[in-house]
């Protein structure tokens, strides 16, 4: 009787467990009004290519600090360290600020330019 007993609450434990594990359907829903509109919003090609051009520059920023940091001065062993610093400091700035106009500008135009392809 111990043993029917033990066998029946691991067959119920077992059932549980098979039910929890079931995927909850949910139905489809309409989108909101705001959903529409924010859609309407983000499929207006001067949205996306003004955004693209902007995180294009963003990632310039970031590659132009990451690659001017690696540019070392030609005069190096005549250098102090302060004067290394603000050498290796406006080479970032001057690489940062040429890989951010260079990639907000291929961003905006390869926006552009793929959302007028996909709207003609």
């Amino acid at each position: 009787m111990a043993s029917n007993s033990a066998s029946e609450t691991a067959g119920n434990d077992s059932s549980g467990l098979k039910e929890a594990e079931k995927p909850h359907i949910q139905p489809l829903r309409l989108p909101t009004h705001e959903e529409i509109r924010g859609q309407d919003i983000w499929n207006n090609c001067a949205v996306r290519s003004v955004f693209s051009g902007i995180m294009g520059g963003g990632l310039g920023i970031f590659m132009g600090m990451l690659l001017g940091a690696l540019d070392n001065p030609i005069m190096q062993d005549q250098m102090s360290g302060k004067q290394q610093f603000i050498y290796a400091a406006k080479q970032m700035g001057q690489r940062s600020w040429h890989s951010a106009k260079t990639f907000a500008v291929m961003g905006f135009v390869f926006s552009a330019a793929e959302c007028v392809v996909e709207k003609v």
